[in-house]
């Protein structure tokens, strides 16, 4: 699976390098991000369009490995959650299976008679 993992990405950095070189040029052009809202005017300097589409890259990345270390700590903390209440569950499993045998039933046989429908089905 490891092999198949490595060809696959090596394929996805191959059209990666094979499309970055054949546009260049479109690429090169500058590029300015402009943020207009009513309290708040920005305006970056131009960069090379490859730069910007690499920062966004970059910050999804970014972003979606922090969401995935958040929720391998929940999964993590949920995990060891349920391992203790296993083993509280298995300590009172062998707590009630090394109670002494008593010569007394613990409840009352049932001398109540069946419905007649399941009755006739007996």
């Amino acid at each position: 699976m490891s092999y198949l993992k490595a060809i696959l990405l090596s394929a996805v950095v191959a059209v990666a390098i094979i499309f970055m070189v054949q546009n260049m040029e479109a690429l090169s052009q500058p590029l300015a991000i402009h943020l207009n809202l009513l309290f708040v005017q920005f305006e970056s300097a131009p960069y090379a369009t490859y730069l910007v589409i690499l920062l966004a890259f970059f910050v999804g990345l970014l972003a979606a490995s922090l969401l995935g270390l958040v929720e391998r700590y929940r999964l993590r903390r949920d995990i060891k959650a349920l391992n203790k209440e296993i083993a509280s569950l298995n300590q009172e499993l062998s707590s009630l299976r090394n109670l002494p045998i008593t010569g007394e039933p613990s409840s009352q046989p049932d001398n109540r008679r069946l419905p007649e429908a399941e009755e006739q089905a007996l």
